[in-house]
Protein backbone atom coordinates (compact mmCIF):
# COMPACT_ATOMS: atom_id res chain seq x y z
CA UNK A 1 0.00 0.00 0.00
CA UNK A 2 1.43 3.38 -0.97
CA UNK A 3 2.24 6.01 1.61
CA UNK A 4 1.43 4.02 4.72
CA UNK A 5 1.13 6.88 7.20
CA UNK A 6 -1.01 8.96 4.84
CA UNK A 7 -3.33 6.04 4.11
CA UNK A 8 -3.78 5.34 7.81
CA UNK A 9 -4.40 9.00 8.54
CA UNK A 10 -7.06 9.24 5.86
CA UNK A 11 -8.71 6.05 7.04
CA UNK A 12 -9.13 7.24 10.59
CA UNK A 13 -9.72 10.91 9.86
CA UNK A 14 -12.49 10.32 7.36
CA UNK A 15 -14.95 10.13 10.26
CA UNK A 16 -14.81 13.87 10.56
CA UNK A 17 -14.41 15.01 7.00
CA UNK A 18 -17.21 17.47 7.84
CA UNK A 19 -20.33 15.68 6.68
CA UNK A 20 -22.90 18.00 5.14
CA UNK A 21 -26.55 17.45 4.32
CA UNK A 22 -26.89 20.33 1.87
CA UNK A 23 -24.40 20.55 -0.97
CA UNK A 24 -23.33 24.11 -1.64
CA UNK A 25 -24.13 25.50 1.80
CA UNK A 26 -20.55 25.01 2.95
CA UNK A 27 -19.37 27.79 0.62
CA UNK A 28 -21.32 30.51 2.37
CA UNK A 29 -18.91 32.80 4.15
CA UNK A 30 -15.84 30.99 2.78
CA UNK A 31 -13.21 32.55 0.55
CA UNK A 32 -11.46 30.54 -2.11
CA UNK A 33 -7.75 30.51 -1.39
CA UNK A 34 -6.79 28.93 -4.70
CA UNK A 35 -3.10 29.39 -5.46
CA UNK A 36 -2.69 32.66 -3.58
CA UNK A 37 0.10 32.66 -1.01
CA UNK A 38 -0.03 36.18 0.38
CA UNK A 39 -0.47 36.26 4.18
CA UNK A 40 -2.87 39.17 3.68
CA UNK A 41 -5.21 36.88 1.78
CA UNK A 42 -5.16 34.31 4.56
CA UNK A 43 -6.88 36.04 7.45
CA UNK A 44 -5.75 34.53 10.74
CA UNK A 45 -8.20 31.92 12.00
CA UNK A 46 -10.53 32.12 9.02
CA UNK A 47 -11.88 29.07 7.19
CA UNK A 48 -11.13 29.02 3.46
CA UNK A 49 -11.21 26.62 0.52
CA UNK A 50 -7.95 25.52 -1.04
CA UNK A 51 -7.54 24.65 -4.72
CA UNK A 52 -8.85 21.14 -4.03
CA UNK A 53 -11.90 22.60 -2.26
CA UNK A 54 -10.81 21.25 1.09
CA UNK A 55 -11.71 23.36 4.11
CA UNK A 56 -8.62 24.82 5.77
CA UNK A 57 -7.76 27.17 8.62
CA UNK A 58 -5.48 30.14 8.09
CA UNK A 59 -2.57 30.22 10.50
CA UNK A 60 0.49 32.45 10.13
CA UNK A 61 -0.34 33.01 6.47
CA UNK A 62 -0.57 29.30 5.71
CA UNK A 63 -3.39 26.82 5.29
CA UNK A 64 -3.45 24.17 8.02
CA UNK A 65 -5.77 21.44 9.30
CA UNK A 66 -7.38 20.94 5.90
CA UNK A 67 -10.20 18.44 5.62
CA UNK A 68 -12.39 17.02 2.90
CA UNK A 69 -16.12 17.53 2.60
CA UNK A 70 -18.57 14.80 1.63
CA UNK A 71 -21.95 15.99 0.39
CA UNK A 72 -25.41 14.56 -0.13
CA UNK A 73 -25.62 13.63 -3.81
CA UNK A 74 -29.13 14.87 -4.57
CA UNK A 75 -28.32 18.26 -3.03
CA UNK A 76 -25.12 18.79 -4.97
CA UNK A 77 -25.28 21.16 -7.93
CA UNK A 78 -25.17 19.80 -11.47
CA UNK A 79 -21.53 20.71 -12.00
CA UNK A 80 -20.42 18.86 -8.88
CA UNK A 81 -22.45 15.78 -9.75
CA UNK A 82 -21.03 15.64 -13.27
CA UNK A 83 -17.52 16.11 -11.90
CA UNK A 84 -17.95 13.13 -9.59
CA UNK A 85 -19.49 10.91 -12.28
CA UNK A 86 -16.79 11.84 -14.80
CA UNK A 87 -14.07 10.99 -12.27
CA UNK A 88 -15.76 7.67 -11.51
CA UNK A 89 -16.02 6.75 -15.18
CA UNK A 90 -12.44 7.83 -15.85
CA UNK A 91 -11.20 5.60 -13.02
CA UNK A 92 -13.10 2.64 -14.43
CA UNK A 93 -11.99 2.92 -18.08
CA UNK A 94 -8.76 4.93 -18.32
CA UNK A 95 -5.70 2.68 -18.49
CA UNK A 96 -3.83 4.94 -16.07
CA UNK A 97 -6.34 4.26 -13.28
CA UNK A 98 -8.24 1.13 -14.26
CA UNK A 99 -5.93 -1.38 -12.55
CA UNK A 100 -6.31 0.44 -9.23
CA UNK A 101 -10.07 0.67 -9.77
CA UNK A 102 -10.15 -3.07 -10.44
CA UNK A 103 -8.03 -3.76 -7.35
CA UNK A 104 -10.48 -1.89 -5.12
CA UNK A 105 -13.55 -3.52 -6.67
CA UNK A 106 -11.90 -6.94 -6.39
CA UNK A 107 -11.10 -6.39 -2.70
CA UNK A 108 -14.84 -6.46 -2.00
CA UNK A 109 -15.39 -9.46 -4.25
CA UNK A 110 -12.59 -11.48 -2.67
CA UNK A 111 -13.34 -10.67 0.98
CA UNK A 112 -15.23 -13.53 2.70
CA UNK A 113 -18.90 -12.56 2.52
CA UNK A 114 -19.75 -14.19 5.85
CA UNK A 115 -17.06 -12.10 7.56
CA UNK A 116 -17.80 -8.88 5.73
CA UNK A 117 -21.60 -8.83 5.83
CA UNK A 118 -23.05 -11.41 8.21
CA UNK A 119 -21.10 -10.62 11.38
CA UNK A 120 -20.71 -7.31 13.21
CA UNK A 121 -16.94 -7.59 13.54
CA UNK A 122 -15.63 -5.63 10.56
CA UNK A 123 -18.61 -4.43 8.50
CA UNK A 124 -18.19 -0.80 9.56
CA UNK A 125 -14.38 -0.49 9.62
CA UNK A 126 -13.76 -2.53 6.48
CA UNK A 127 -16.16 -0.49 4.38
CA UNK A 128 -14.73 2.74 5.80
CA UNK A 129 -11.32 1.62 4.58
CA UNK A 130 -12.84 0.61 1.22
CA UNK A 131 -14.45 4.03 0.75
CA UNK A 132 -11.22 5.88 1.52
CA UNK A 133 -9.37 3.80 -1.09
CA UNK A 134 -12.03 4.68 -3.63
CA UNK A 135 -12.01 8.35 -2.71
CA UNK A 136 -8.23 8.57 -2.93
CA UNK A 137 -8.32 7.07 -6.42
CA UNK A 138 -10.91 9.58 -7.65
CA UNK A 139 -8.94 12.45 -6.15
CA UNK A 140 -5.92 11.46 -8.24
CA UNK A 141 -8.11 12.25 -11.23
CA UNK A 142 -9.62 15.45 -9.80
CA UNK A 143 -8.56 16.56 -6.32
CA UNK A 144 -11.85 18.43 -5.87
CA UNK A 145 -13.80 15.17 -5.81
CA UNK A 146 -14.97 13.51 -2.61
CA UNK A 147 -17.37 10.61 -2.24
CA UNK A 148 -20.98 11.80 -2.08
CA UNK A 149 -23.53 9.97 0.00
CA UNK A 150 -27.16 9.30 -0.86
CA UNK A 151 -29.57 9.95 1.99
CA UNK A 152 -32.25 7.54 0.84
CA UNK A 153 -34.19 8.04 4.09
CA UNK A 154 -35.59 11.29 2.66
CA UNK A 155 -37.18 9.39 -0.25
CA UNK A 156 -37.76 6.04 1.46
CA UNK A 157 -41.31 5.69 0.09
CA UNK A 158 -40.31 6.47 -3.51
CA UNK A 159 -36.57 5.81 -3.60
CA UNK A 160 -36.86 4.45 -7.18
CA UNK A 161 -38.08 7.78 -8.59
CA UNK A 162 -35.94 9.25 -11.37
CA UNK A 163 -38.29 11.78 -12.96
CA UNK A 164 -37.13 14.84 -11.02
CA UNK A 165 -33.97 16.69 -11.95
CA UNK A 166 -32.29 16.14 -8.57
CA UNK A 167 -33.17 12.43 -8.30
CA UNK A 168 -30.24 10.04 -8.15
CA UNK A 169 -31.79 7.90 -10.90
CA UNK A 170 -32.28 10.83 -13.29
CA UNK A 171 -31.34 9.79 -16.86
CA UNK A 172 -29.28 12.94 -17.46
CA UNK A 173 -25.50 13.06 -17.34
CA UNK A 174 -25.75 14.32 -13.74
CA UNK A 175 -27.62 11.18 -12.59
CA UNK A 176 -26.91 7.46 -12.46
CA UNK A 177 -29.56 6.45 -14.97
CA UNK A 178 -32.64 4.49 -14.02
CA UNK A 179 -34.04 0.98 -13.82
CA UNK A 180 -32.94 -1.76 -16.18
CA UNK A 181 -35.06 -2.92 -19.09
CA UNK A 182 -37.59 -5.71 -18.79
CA UNK A 183 -35.71 -8.49 -20.55
CA UNK A 184 -32.04 -8.50 -19.52
CA UNK A 185 -32.12 -5.84 -16.76
CA UNK A 186 -29.52 -3.70 -18.56
CA UNK A 187 -29.57 0.02 -17.78
CA UNK A 188 -30.30 1.89 -21.01
CA UNK A 189 -30.10 5.54 -20.01
CA UNK A 190 -27.73 7.87 -18.22
CA UNK A 191 -23.92 7.85 -18.13
CA UNK A 192 -23.75 4.16 -17.19
CA UNK A 193 -26.05 2.86 -19.93
CA UNK A 194 -25.10 -0.36 -21.68
CA UNK A 195 -23.85 1.48 -24.78
CA UNK A 196 -21.56 3.76 -22.71
CA UNK A 197 -20.16 1.66 -19.88
CA UNK A 198 -19.39 -1.97 -18.97
CA UNK A 199 -18.71 -3.89 -15.80
CA UNK A 200 -15.20 -5.19 -15.19
CA UNK A 201 -14.37 -8.74 -16.19
CA UNK A 202 -13.71 -9.50 -12.52
CA UNK A 203 -17.41 -8.72 -11.95
CA UNK A 204 -18.55 -10.81 -14.89
CA UNK A 205 -18.44 -8.08 -17.52
CA UNK A 206 -21.45 -6.96 -19.52
CA UNK A 207 -23.90 -4.20 -18.73
CA UNK A 208 -24.81 -2.58 -15.43
CA UNK A 209 -28.06 -4.24 -14.34
CA UNK A 210 -30.94 -3.06 -12.18
CA UNK A 211 -34.36 -4.54 -11.50
CA UNK A 212 -36.08 -2.20 -9.08
CA UNK A 213 -38.58 -3.65 -6.66
CA UNK A 214 -40.99 -0.84 -5.84
CA UNK A 215 -41.17 -1.39 -2.09
CA UNK A 216 -40.58 1.34 0.47
CA UNK A 217 -37.37 1.27 2.47
CA UNK A 218 -37.59 0.52 6.17
CA UNK A 219 -35.08 3.27 6.88
CA UNK A 220 -37.18 6.41 6.64
CA UNK A 221 -36.13 9.54 8.52
CA UNK A 222 -38.12 8.59 11.62
CA UNK A 223 -36.60 5.11 11.72
CA UNK A 224 -33.08 6.53 11.36
CA UNK A 225 -33.60 9.02 14.18
CA UNK A 226 -34.78 6.21 16.44
CA UNK A 227 -31.80 4.05 15.54
CA UNK A 228 -29.30 6.86 16.12
CA UNK A 229 -30.88 7.58 19.51
CA UNK A 230 -30.07 4.11 20.84
CA UNK A 231 -27.92 4.21 24.00
CA UNK A 232 -24.32 3.06 24.17
CA UNK A 233 -25.25 -0.34 25.62
CA UNK A 234 -27.27 -1.09 22.48
CA UNK A 235 -24.43 -0.74 19.99
CA UNK A 236 -25.00 -4.27 18.68
CA UNK A 237 -28.63 -3.39 17.95
CA UNK A 238 -27.49 -0.21 16.18
CA UNK A 239 -24.92 -2.12 14.13
CA UNK A 240 -27.34 -4.91 13.26
CA UNK A 241 -30.00 -2.42 12.13
CA UNK A 242 -27.57 -0.61 9.85
CA UNK A 243 -25.95 -3.76 8.45
CA UNK A 244 -28.91 -6.10 8.08
CA UNK A 245 -31.77 -3.67 7.46
CA UNK A 246 -30.49 -0.41 5.98
CA UNK A 247 -27.61 -2.01 4.11
CA UNK A 248 -29.44 -5.11 2.96
CA UNK A 249 -32.72 -3.42 2.02
CA UNK A 250 -31.30 -1.26 -0.75
CA UNK A 251 -29.16 -4.01 -2.23
CA UNK A 252 -32.16 -6.34 -2.27
CA UNK A 253 -34.53 -3.78 -3.79
CA UNK A 254 -32.24 -2.43 -6.51
CA UNK A 255 -31.27 -6.01 -7.39
CA UNK A 256 -29.34 -6.61 -10.62
CA UNK A 257 -25.64 -5.84 -10.17
CA UNK A 258 -26.25 -4.70 -6.59
CA UNK A 259 -27.83 -8.00 -5.58
CA UNK A 260 -24.67 -10.00 -4.90
CA UNK A 261 -21.35 -9.25 -3.22
CA UNK A 262 -19.60 -10.69 -6.28
CA UNK A 263 -20.71 -7.74 -8.42
CA UNK A 264 -22.09 -5.00 -6.14
CA UNK A 265 -18.78 -3.15 -5.71
CA UNK A 266 -18.78 -2.49 -9.46
CA UNK A 267 -22.16 -0.70 -9.33
CA UNK A 268 -21.77 3.10 -9.07
CA UNK A 269 -24.68 3.37 -6.64
CA UNK A 270 -22.93 1.07 -4.17
CA UNK A 271 -20.44 3.80 -3.25
CA UNK A 272 -23.17 6.37 -2.53
CA UNK A 273 -25.11 3.83 -0.46
CA UNK A 274 -22.14 2.78 1.66
CA UNK A 275 -20.97 6.35 2.06
CA UNK A 276 -24.30 7.07 3.75
CA UNK A 277 -23.99 3.99 5.96
CA UNK A 278 -20.55 5.23 6.98
CA UNK A 279 -22.09 8.60 7.79
CA UNK A 280 -24.60 6.90 10.09
CA UNK A 281 -21.75 5.22 11.95
CA UNK A 282 -19.97 8.58 12.12
CA UNK A 283 -23.12 10.18 13.58
CA UNK A 284 -23.22 7.42 16.20
CA UNK A 285 -19.55 7.93 17.08
CA UNK A 286 -20.08 11.67 17.28
CA UNK A 287 -22.32 11.18 20.31
CA UNK A 288 -19.34 10.86 22.64
CA UNK A 289 -15.85 9.52 23.15
CA UNK A 290 -17.19 6.27 24.56
CA UNK A 291 -19.26 5.73 21.39
CA UNK A 292 -16.19 5.78 19.14
CA UNK A 293 -14.84 2.44 20.35
CA UNK A 294 -18.20 0.87 21.18
CA UNK A 295 -17.86 -2.93 20.88
CA UNK A 296 -14.63 -2.63 18.89
CA UNK A 297 -11.82 -2.44 21.52
CA UNK A 298 -11.34 -6.21 21.33
CA UNK A 299 -10.99 -6.42 17.57
CA UNK A 300 -8.35 -8.90 16.43
CA UNK A 301 -5.05 -7.28 15.56
CA UNK A 302 -4.70 -9.04 12.21
CA UNK A 303 -5.13 -7.14 8.97
CA UNK A 304 -8.54 -6.89 7.34
CA UNK A 305 -9.17 -8.89 4.14
CA UNK A 306 -7.61 -7.16 1.13
CA UNK A 307 -6.06 -4.47 3.31
CA UNK A 308 -2.72 -3.82 4.98
CA UNK A 309 -4.52 -2.28 7.95
CA UNK A 310 -6.33 -3.56 10.99
CA UNK A 311 -9.95 -2.67 11.64
CA UNK A 312 -8.86 -0.78 14.74
CA UNK A 313 -7.12 1.88 12.62
CA UNK A 314 -10.43 2.69 10.92
CA UNK A 315 -12.28 3.04 14.21
CA UNK A 316 -10.29 5.32 16.49
CA UNK A 317 -10.74 8.72 14.93
CA UNK A 318 -8.59 10.58 17.46
CA UNK A 319 -5.45 8.58 16.68
CA UNK A 320 -4.77 10.41 13.42
CA UNK A 321 -3.99 13.59 15.33
CA UNK A 322 -0.81 12.04 16.69
CA UNK A 323 0.57 10.26 13.60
Amino acid sequence: MKSTCRAVLLCVSVLWSFWLSDGGQERKGLREYGTRSSPAWCKEGSLVLNKCEEHCRCKNGKLVNCFRVRKEFTRMDTKERKRYINAYKTASVNARFKLDYQRIVAAHINAPDELLHTTPVIFFPWHRWFLVQFENLLRRIDCRVTLPYWDWSRVAHHWWRGSRYKDIWNPGQHGLGGDGNGWDECVEDGPFSKDKWKLLNVSGGGCLMRNFKHVALTGNTHHLRRTLSLPLKDFLQFEDTVRNIYHGDLHDLIRGTMWTSMTASNAPEMILHHSFLDKLWAEWQKKGQEYIKAYYPDLPSKKMPGSNYTARLCVVVSSFLHL
